[in-house]
């Protein structure tokens, strides 16, 4: 088996390419002390506030954390929200050329209110707009998509159906992907499979697998069974080479197309404690694509992939997870089949 902390070593090395929804992560943290006269809610009293990169944006800066090189493409407004965005990238070292500007679009933005005393959201404000791409932006995203460095290892594509990645921009992706003999990871959010025909992986939730293959998604089912057949079932119908299903408390699942049929490996959670599941697909994504394009087996990447997400829902926000972090966690679950 392979030394999963010799990959993490790897990983400031890997090259790779995000594309997807960018998004702003605001938090507004304050008091709670009193109802409003006004309506029967609570009034949030705020003193102080903090904005994260979200969606694709999270993705890019988790690999940037970890020393690897990101070229990020998508699309932002002319907007307040785009400006702040445009700063956390470059702050960040992202290579955000790719990131184009659409006048007509509102840049998407997710402000959380928080409370101190209860350390944990009381309301979200959402502001976006999530109308696909097309005309003139939709030809750019593809002509930057077209022109990535070829020393790029890997594409991660991040939907969260804000309208990025259309059918257009992803098959572009994929045949980016493909000239290149390099894997697209793909982050599903949209429940029309085909829409992610000739992506190597995807990286869907229970949930997400659930809206996917709709016709296998009996609530009074064996969830096994169902898991079995509606993987198999999306594999062969998207001829993908594998599938990594995420399953919050579960783990994860990974179904791997072999010559011997597809195999599936189970991996337990490794969260201790959650406190905040934000960014933690984002997180996995990351680490996952770091590992394939180091050169990782896929049960190895899946399982850096878990240890990841297991840190980070222990966190608040959207803070990312160091190295040392997931080596720390490698040495203390230690399993038999795992060299560390």
């Amino acid at each position: 088996m392979p030394n999963l902390s010799s990959t993490l070593d790897t990983f400031p090395a890997s090259r790779i390419a995000v594309v997807g929804d960018l998004m702003l992560d605001e938090y507004l943290w304050g008091h709670i002390e009193r109802i409003s006269p006004e309506a029967p809610v609570p009034i949030l009293s705020v003193t102080h506030r903090a904005s994260t990169l979200g969606g694709a944006g999270n993705v890019a800066e988790n690999l940037r954390h970890w020393g690897a090189t990101v070229t990020l493409i998508g699309v932002v407004g002319q907007d307040e929200t785009a400006g702040q965005l445009r700063d956390l990238l470059q702050s960040r070292g992202v290579n955000a050329k790719g990131v184009l500007t659409d006048p007509l679009r509102k840049t998407t933005r997710k402000a959380r209110l928080m409370s101190v005393e209860h350390g944990q959201q009381v309301f979200r404000l959402d502001e976006e707009s999530t109308v696909t791409v097309k005309g003139e932006i939709e030809n750019s995203l593809i002509g930057a998509i077209r022109t990535l460095d070829q020393n790029i290892q890997a594409i991660v594509c991040s939907d969260y159906l804000k309208g990025v990645l259309s059918e257009k921009v992803l098959a572009a992706v994929f045949e980016a992907a493909r000239s290149r003999g390099i894997r697209c990871i793909v982050a599903p959010k949209d429940s029309s499979a085909e829409k992610y025909r000739g992506a190597n992986i995807l990286m869907p939730n229970s949930t997400e697998l659930r809206q996917m293959t709709p016709q296998r998604a009996s609530q009074d089912a064996n969830q096994e069974a169902w898991l079995d057949a509606s993987a198999r079932s999306l594999v062969e119908a998207l001829s993908l080479e594998a599938l990594l299903v995420t399953r919050g408390s579960e783990g994860m699942s990974l179904f791997e197309n072999s010559a011997g049929g597809l195999r599936r490996v189970d991996i337990p959670t490794m969260a201790r404690s959650v406190y905040d599941v934000t960014g933690a697909g984002d997180t996995a994504i990351a680490a996952f694509s770091a590992a394939v394009a180091s050169g990782a087996d896929l049960g190895a990447a899946a399982r850096l992939a878990n240890l990841s997400a297991g840190i980070k829902v222990g966190k608040r926000g959207t803070a990312c997870v160091d190295l040392e972090e997931i080596r720390t966690s490698l040495r203390e679950v230690r399993a038999p089949h795992d060299s560390v």
